[in-house]
């Protein structure tokens, strides 16, 4: 009887937590809208970030005034953030990578309608075997094709803010650790990272070791997490 109560009352939890998450992605999905002209439609997928995600995001680029984004995993969120910056008439600038090349077309024509493609960089970049002995952890080797990462990174300066929603983890569950390391000799003295789909143990797990790495301020979201490092105000949005 005892673990059946204890059952339900899990069941119960994760019922008031789908709709809590489902209350906050509605009203971000209100202030996203606002940036694009009447009708607009942007292609949402399951593999998406969420709207909520996102506007921590935006609420991150202008308080604390981020000029130079890196994003792993190209997608609606791009489209969202290059149509932000110009609307805001920021002065930010996005590199997005990205191995499938025909899904970047896609956004690269999505970003162009609303004419945000002047603060946007889209770089295609295989997944291959990686060689760096610094970016292997438990047995993955599989990256980037980081010849063509290096080459685009190490003319950026002070990057202080890295999105990671890629690569997608078919191969392996530890595949988007080397994001942060691949950047990590030209970060700013203040940045924010964001990994996605921390809810799975390997997003955990890599999370918490960029934070030993970086001595930074992790905290977890329900569906993703954040490092701080350095000076930043709360962007956490409003949540119902």
């Amino acid at each position: 009887m005892f673990l059946k109560k204890v059952k339900t009352f899990i069941n119960y939890k994760r019922y008031l937590d789908k709709i809590h998450r489902s209350n906050d992605d509605a009203y971000a999905l209100q202030i996203i809208y606002k940036l694009f002209p009447e009708f607009t439609y942007l292609p949402f997928t399951p593999f998406a970030l969420n709207p909520y995600t996102i506007v921590h995001i935006l609420n991150d680029i202008l308080l604390n005034d981020r000029k130079q984004i890196i994003e792993f995993g190209s997608g609606v969120s791009t489209i969202v953030i290059s149509q932000f910056i110009k609307v805001n008439n920021l002065n930010t600038k996005i590199l997005s990578i990205d191995n499938n090349k025909g899904w970047q077309e896609i956004i690269k024509k999505e970003v162009k309608k609303y004419s945000g493609d002047d603060n946007l960089t889209l770089i295609h970049a295989d997944i291959v075997k990686n060689l760096n002995a610094d970016y292997i952890v438990r047995k993955n080797y599989s990256w980037y094709d980081n010849t063509i990462i290096a080459e685009k990174v190490k003319t950026l300066k002070d990057i202080d803010l890295i999105i990671v929603d890629g690569p997608g983890t078919e191969e392996s569950a530890y595949i988007r650790y080397p994001a942060l390391l691949s950047v990590k000799n030209n970060l700013a003295k203040s940045f924010c990272v964001f990994l996605d789909d921390t809810r799975r143990d390997g997003e955990r797990e890599i999370i918490s070791m960029w934070n030993n790495q970086f001595n930074g301020d992790l905290k977890f979201e329900k569906m993703y997490a954040t490092i701080s490092v350095g000076k930043k105000y709360s962007t956490k949005p409003l949540s119902h």
